[in-house]
């Protein structure tokens, strides 16, 4: 699916967050739902800023400010930006890729890990035993067979593919 990608400054205020009130949106009014059902069902879900919440404070996100990323379509897109140019930037894929990766999935292992299946691996070895395919591939890092395999949620250019994404740059 094609989507457009961008940033939202999300506020603090009287313990709670603040969003923008995408219920002002006609293409959401239109659908008759919430804005929050609206993204759910039609856009690819929110991305936070795991490095830096609305307490903490680094030359990104002032005090205050937490950082969202939305994959949406055009239309919800170009009216959000309309309707709050000061809360909402459209983002290149590159700059969402960045933002993505370097802030939302930060804290995210670069390996899934099913203790599991290597706790039987590792007896088998003890045990002197040979391994089947299968087992060699669960230890495999690069091959999805569950035991040790990449994280395919932590870097946008695999969450794009296993989700079949594409954003569309501005332009």
């Amino acid at each position: 699916m094609e989507f457009v990608a961008i940033k939202v400054k999300i506020l603090s205020g009287a313990g709670k967050c603040l969003y923008p009130d995408f219920n002002q949106l006609s293409v959401v009014s239109q659908s008759g739902m919430d804005w929050s059902q609206y993204i759910d069902a039609n856009g690819g879900g929110w991305k936070y800023d795991k490095k830096c919440g609305h307490a903490d404070v680094d030359a990104v996100s002032p005090a205050g400010i937490w950082w969202g990323l939305l994959l949406i379509p055009e239309v919800f897109a170009l009216e959000a930006i309309a309707q709050f140019p000061d809360r909402i930037t459209r983002l290149t894929e590159v700059e969402f890729e960045e933002f993505h990766d370097g802030r939302c999935t930060c804290k995210l292992p670069d390996e899934e890990i099913d203790t599991v299946v290597l706790e039987g691996i590792k007896l088998k070895q003890d045990l002197g035993l040979p391994l089947t395919a299968d087992q060699a591939k669960a230890i495999d890092p690069e091959d999805d067979a569950p035991g040790i395999r990449v994280n395919k949620k932590k870097y946008w250019k695999d969450v794009k593919v296993t989700k079949d994404l594409t954003i569309k740059d501005p332009e």
